[in-house]
């Protein structure tokens, strides 16, 4: 295989396709038009020189001569760069300024008048056959090489501190062509002929040096016009070379095995390269190889660490990709997870109480702990609006001074990140980031893209809440006008009804069964009649606050529904139960919370009530052997208004006004339940003080 071809023409196609770049991203500018001068020099030179690899003697002239003009070329680029090396080098003395100018003054007519007299020297070889003109002639290219190192030093020394990140891989690209043709001619000066390994090699050597310019002509801005580089081109770029020089390695490893492994040659060849292909398939599909790549091509071949332009895209994609599917949830952690490559989260929100709850994971345990408002975390993270770094709480202690973590997060080694969610005056919740893929340091551009991408987030997060309310504002009033269309048919049959008893009254045969059927009829009328009234006046609590005693009130709820399988049974488990508290309401809820137990069990269960004392709550406890819940019913639909399992027997707002009822009087509702296990639902009703 005739390497030297491959090898040369790989460097005129790069070098061909970076004078494109150039070409149609021009500026106007003298470095920006040098710039494609040499690149579009070296990419004939290049050709040219797959030319010699054939062996064809024609084009040696054309190959001597255009060895010479790149040589020129890059000394007028370099040469030219030392303007833009003083602008940016203003702590430079004056009499240092002086020398330097005396430098640029003379540098370039000098080496490129001497690479001119070789030039000609070349011309002349190609017509008279003198004796020394090929010593002279590889004398002089390494000098033109000694003179090419000599200026990237020089520009180097004399480039400011803070400017080198933007040129410091043209030094490395450049230099090293110069020092390798320093070699090459140094060796062939010495030997008297070219290596044409050396020679052969010198391609590739070029088309890695091809990579580190196009980086310096892209941080530089004044050489071109926006030449973008993007990042997912050079990681796929850098995979598939390092994959191609990876099977070119297995490939020679598995020729030397043919060749040389006897009978089982062939065999060990064939099972090589199939391994070799496997591994390299399982390494290049690998998620947490490419974060690592990633990382390290950011950290050495970028300025910033991230492309805001794509990861503000991609941001906007994530928000909006789950839409239709209603996993608002889900769709804020991945969003925020996709940027710094973290595998797992969990999103905490502000409920109506003012804590904040666990409301969704990804990848990981739900945590059922409640964090209050007035925790060491949440004041943490509303005043300094700090990206917590869980990693580093240790080594920076100073930058965390006065934060106090829950245990269970200080246990959990697998927490990463916590990102703050603001809104406009309140801590809307957080982020918890977990399992990153590549163990990595967060800078200050971490943190401000993470913030940024926070109060994108938190707005999609309230503009969905707004909308899930004005949903639910909306069937509130739907249910409103149905409910006004109930009441005349409801009053006709409150009326029937006392007819009914006042005329049953008058024409009893049976004294004892008719009065007892009548009174019941006459109740019912009055709870019909006050139905009416919670119809009509469904906005406004007309109903005032009594104190009353939970055990006796409880007693006889329990005793309504004692003619329903299975009876409920009351046990007492403490002597204070005094509470204050709308007595109708409280019954409603509690009797509609024993009719559902009723309702869930079999009649060979049992229901249980309980009544007991917890600091300053009374708790209520409704146990049941019933069918029992998930938990993802009761984290999404057992408390969401109209959603109900009943069919057409139920309207799906009894557990909401349940719930709503108690948080009104400053308490709430917990449920505890297992498929087919039954459920416990805990009313937390606060004590009425002595005064």
């Amino acid at each position: 295989m005739n390497v030297g071809l491959y090898s040369y023409l790989g460097a005129g196609i790069a070098y061909s396709f970076f004078a494109a770049l150039l070409l149609f991203s021009w500026r106007e500018s003298l470095q920006g038009k040098l710039l494609f001068i040499a690149v579009f020099i070296n990419a004939c030179w290049s050709l040219i020189a797959a030319q010699i690899a054939l062996h064809d003697e024609s084009y040696l002239l054309p190959y001597l001569s255009f060895e010479i003009f790149r040589y020129i070329a890059w000394y007028v680029f370099l040469l030219k760069l030392f303007d833009v090396a003083s602008l940016n080098n203003q702590s430079r003395s004056t009499k240092k300024n002086d020398s330097y100018q005396m430098f640029i003054h003379w540098a370039l007519p000098l080496s490129v008048g001497f690479a001119l007299l070789l030039l000609l020297n070349e011309v002349i070889a190609g017509v008279f056959s003198l004796p020394g003109q090929y010593t002279l002639g590889v004398a002089g290219n390494v000098l033109l090489a000694l003179i090419g190192i000599a200026i990237v030093e020089q520009l180097y020394r004399n480039t400011a501190a803070h400017y080198r990140w933007a040129i410091k891989y043209l030094f490395l690209g450049i230099g090293g062509m110069f020092a390798f043709d320093f070699y090459l001619y140094a060796d062939a000066l010495l030997f008297r002929s070219v290596d044409q390994n050396v020679w052969t090699a010198r391609g590739i050597v070029h088309i890695v040096a091809i990579p580190l310019l196009a980086i310096s002509s892209v941080r530089n801005k004044n050489w071109s016009l926006n030449i973008f580089v993007s990042r997912d081109v050079v990681l796929n770029t850098t995979a598939i070379l390092i994959g191609g020089l990876y099977l070119l390695a297995m490939a020679g490893a598995g020729y030397y095995l043919r060749e040389f492994g006897g009978d089982w040659g062939h065999i060990g060849q064939v099972m090589l390269l199939a391994l070799a292909v496997v591994f390299l398939f399982a390494i290049a599909t690998s998620s947490q190889v490419r974060a690592k790549a990633r990382v390290f091509l950011v950290k050495n071949f970028y300025k910033n660490r991230y492309d805001y332009r794509i990861e503000w895209l991609r941001l906007t994609d994530d928000l909006n990709e789950n839409i239709q599917h209603k996993n608002y949830n889900l769709t804020a952690i991945e969003a925020i997870a996709h940027i710094v490559d973290a595998r797992a989260g969990l999103l905490w929100l502000r409920d109506k109480g003012g804590g904040y709850e666990n409301v969704y994971t990804l990848q990981c345990k739900r945590a059922d702990y409640l964090i209050d408002n007035d925790s060491s975390l949440v004041s943490f993270l509303e005043q300094k609006r700090f990206v917590i770094n869980l990693r580093e709480l240790e080594s920076h202690a100073g930058e965390y001074n006065g934060l106090i973590l829950p245990g269970w997060m200080t246990m959990d080694e697998s927490l990463w990140l916590i990102i703050p969610l603001h809104g406009e005056d309140v801590l809307q919740g957080f982020i918890v980031l977990a399992n990153p893929l590549v163990e990595r340091s967060i800078n200050w551009e971490d943190r401000d893209l993470l913030k940024t991408a926070a109060k994108q987030i938190t707005s999609y997060l309230t503009a969905l809440r707004i909308s899930s309310e004005l949903a639910e504002a909306k069937q509130f009033e739907v249910f409103t006008r149905l409910s006004a269309y109930m009441v005349h048919d409801l009053k006709n049959i409150a009326a029937e009804l006392e007819l009914i008893a006042i005329n049953a009254k008058k024409h009893a045969n049976n004294p004892e069964f008719i009065n007892d059927a009548f009174a019941t009829a006459e109740h019912a009328a009055g709870d019909i009649n006050r139905l009416l009234v919670q119809l009509r006046n469904r906005r406004a609590n007309t109903e005032k606050k009594v104190r009353v005693n939970l055990v006796t009130l409880i007693a006889e709820v329990v005793a309504t529904k004692q003619h329903i399988k299975p009876s409920p049974q009351l046990k007492v488990l403490t002597d204070s139960s005094m509470a204050l508290l709308e007595k109708k309401r409280f019954t409603n809820v509690l009797a509609h919370l024993i009719e559902n137990a009723q309702q869930a069990t079999q009649e060979n269960g049992e229901i249980t009530i309980a009544l007991s004392v917890n600091k300053k709550m009374h708790l209520v406890e409704i146990q049941d052997t019933g069918h029992g819940m998930s938990d993802d019913f009761i984290r999404n639909r057992l408390f969401t208004p109209f959603d109900t399992t009943k069919g057409n027997a139920g309207m799906g707002i009894g557990m909401y006004e349940s719930r709503e009822f108690i948080r009104h009087l400053g308490g709430d509702i917990s449920v505890k339940s297992k498929p087919e296990k039954g459920t416990i639902i805990i009313l937390q009703v606060p004590a009425d003080s002595p005064q």
